[in-house]
């Protein structure tokens, strides 16, 4: 899995469309994400696995393993909510999530090609991120700063518990 982080707009209709075609033209999977409510790289990876093992359990609830996976991050329990909440967006930071054999600097050009500009710190953990994400100023206060990221993971966790 490679996952890029970039910044900038994006026609999201287009930019899908021609992810498609790459993805076809490649032999791989690919997601975009709204970075701004993604918790570092940790938190796609997790809901990669989640979404695998839903699928080898026959338990998904969507029929591809990218929009499992975008289910799986947003912790929502409807599609429709999850591409609303941590979907792309028309503005802002995007987190690029490709699954399959495929190096770095051809899906970077991929990213730029799009007119964005990479930008993996658009990626990082921060306290704003996890106050988007539904997790309130007391839930923060039980753990230590080093532990948030395992906030988000533990939400994703519920969705299994719930699905």
């Amino acid at each position: 899995m490679i996952v890029v982080g970039a910044e900038g707009k994006i026609d999201v209709e287009k930019a899908l469309q021609k992810l498609d075609e790459f993805c076809i033209e490649n032999n791989i999977r690919a997601q975009i994400l709204d970075a701004s409510l993604v918790y570092g790289k940790e938190h796609i990876e997790v809901a990669y696995e989640h979404a695998k093992r839903a699928f080898e359990k026959k338990r998904n609830v969507c029929n591809t393993i990218e929009m499992e996976m975008l289910l799986y991050a947003s912790a929502k329990k409807q599609i429709k909510d999850a591409i609303s909440f941590i979907g792309a967006k028309e503005k802002g930071w995007y987190a690029f999530v490709f699954i399959g054999k495929i190096n770095k600097n051809k899906v970077e050009k991929f990213v730029k090609s799009l007119g964005l500009k990479i930008n993996e710190k658009v990626l990082h953990g921060k306290k704003e991120k996890l106050i988007k994400f539904g997790i309130s100023e007391k839930e923060l206060k039980t753990v230590d700063k080093s532990m948030y990221g395992e906030l988000v993971l533990e939400k994703m966790a519920l969705l299994d518990a719930i699905k």
